[in-house]
């Protein structure tokens, strides 16, 4: 279960390059529902084909607002699954200075750039920053990179990417409490940081949930980047227990388009579907969320997911419904 909510497990200081979890959508296309049908099909007609890269780009465009504008689960499935990630070939590692090492310096260093369709990173901006020795080894290294890039369909996209160096060792373990003070420094010092507020709130959805703070992290993780399934996930279902109900749909939404086959975002979809009345929806999305549980998962979760299963069963009639008795254990919900 930890491995499933934890960030990352703590490794020895190397490169990590992580696409950010962030989904834009280009301000200047707008799909209405009743166009999205339609401008999906085209956008997959020319992704068939040997579109130009504008073309391309435009399909992109046009996939990324049929799917986060009017809710075309194709769209989304196609843009998930027509997608292939940039792969890196070539570097030179810049290392760290020695004695940070010696001395035990806990240090974070977050670079972000675009990898563009001829393999290259551009636009190469420092997120978060250490001392400059640290941060100067991160950027010649970034931009030493050269990566096969991106792919929609198999062909060349840009895609935007991060790139995380820490000092942190097996040496220098962190507790859950040093892990949590250190995501609560990093998220001050750098407001604007998507992964800095990251690790905030996972370090705190694994060890303190009911904790106040957790809501305003997931708040600010949300604003940073609003298709983020997984913060909108958490922050749906904080919203939903808590009774506002019309603040988590658009949230459950997001998460149930951006993550169709986790159990969670299943689970909290359905939450928000029974309190605004939408039975047999709640109830389609919670027999979908017990079929999606790992199989390794402990059994009492399942049984949980089985027991909610069955009060959205009995409640369902065309009087206002209860919220189902059953708490949320402290189950795991991270990417």
């Amino acid at each position: 279960m930890d491995e499933y909510l934890n960030p990352r497990p703590h490794s020895p200081p190397v490169y990590t390059g992580v696409l950010a979890p962030h989904y834009s959508t280009d301000p200047s296309v707008s799909v209405t529902a009743e166009e999205a049908p339609a401008i999906f099909e085209e956008a997959k007609r020319v992704l068939a084909g040997k579109p130009t890269e504008e073309q391309v780009k435009q399909a992109q465009a046009d996939l990324g607002a049929a799917c986060s504008l009017a809710d075309l689960h194709q769209a989304c499935d196609l843009l998930r699954e027509e997608f292939g990630p940039p792969v890196g070939y070539w570097r030179v590692v810049y290392d760290f200075p020695h004695e940070v090492y010696r001395e035990k310096l806990l240090a974070m260093v977050v670079v972000e750039f675009i990898v563009g369709t001829n393999g290259q990173p551009r636009d190469i901006r420092l997120v978060e920053s250490a001392t400059d020795a640290l941060d100067n080894a991160t950027l010649k290294t970034v931009a030493s990179m050269r990566f096969h890039p991106a792919t929609l369909g198999g062909h060349p996209i840009e895609i935007r990417y991060t790139v995380k160096r820490d000092t942190v060792t097996s040496e220098m373990d962190l507790t859950p409490e040093q892990e949590l003070a250190w995501g609560m420094t990093r998220a001050q010092a750098f407001p604007d940081s998507i992964q800095a507020w990251g690790h905030l709130a996972r370090a705190m959805a694994r060890d303190r949930p009911e904790d106040p703070g957790y809501e305003a992290a997931l708040r600010r993780l949300n604003a940073l980047s609003p298709e983020y399934w997984w913060s909108a996930t958490e922050l749906a279902w904080l919203y939903a227990k808590a009774g506002r109900h019309e603040e988590a749909a658009p949230l459950a939404r997001i998460g149930r388009r951006r993550a169709r086959d986790n159990a969670y975002t299943l689970e909290t979809s359905a939450l928000v579907a029974f309190h605004q009345g939408r039975c047999q929806e709640a109830i389609q999305e919670q027999q979908e969320a017990v079929t999606k549980l790992p199989e390794a998962w402990p059994r009492e979760e399942r049984e949980r997911f089985q027991r909610v299963l069955t009060e959205y069963q009995r409640q369902c009639t065309p009087v206002s419904p209860e919220a189902p008795s059953t708490p949320r254990a402290e189950a795991p919900t991270g990417p």
